[in-house]
């Protein structure tokens, strides 16, 4: 664990944060799954080379599909693959340039450094969340970043919660 929390740092500064707009769904609608709970301040797709083997499959399953199904079932084919084929290419091209998708009230909230950090830690190979916020607990605590009563920090944000437990 403690070599990964060394990398996360090269990871953070390289990790494009993708602000989760209408234009972000549009362009690839199974964001909107991940991104659903009140409580999800970012996520990340796969990371490394796992992401870009089941991204590149994801893609290259939804582009089969829609060819088997196009000439019967024509829109309907092509909406599966704008749903799973971008989905998919969104988590290979994300295997390859660290990307972390955060809803709109939080790429304004002070907080973002924190949610980057966490991103960064998922893309250095830390899936579980246990783990992670074990590792973030040894750099920051809620005195630390004054989260005690801040009003701009939203109810329901996670962030102060997890460092408080």
């Amino acid at each position: 664990m403690d070599a990964l929390d060394a990398g996360w740092e090269d990871v953070a500064q390289r990790l494009k944060v993708v602000t989760l707009s209408p234009l972000a769904y549009l362009a690839v609608p199974l964001l909107a799954i991940p991104a659903f709970p009140k409580a999800t301040r970012g996520f990340a797709l796969f990371p490394g080379r796992s992401g870009a083997a089941v991204g590149v499959a994801l893609t290259a399953a939804a582009a089969c599909l829609t060819l088997l199904l196009g000439s019967i079932y024509g829109v309907f084919a092509l909406a599966v693959f704008w749903a799973f084929g971008t989905y998919g290419l969104a988590m290979a091209v994300g295997s390859i340039r660290p990307a972390a998708f955060v809803k709109p009230i939080c790429v304004k909230c002070r907080l973002l450094p924190v949610i980057k950090e966490h991103e960064s830690i998922h893309h250095c190979g830390v899936p579980g969340e246990r783990d992670v916020w074990s590792s973030m607990k040894k750099r920051h605590s809620v005195e630390s970043l004054k989260l005690s009563g801040d009003p701009a920090i939203c109810q329901f944000c996670p962030i102060p919660k997890r460092l408080a437990e």
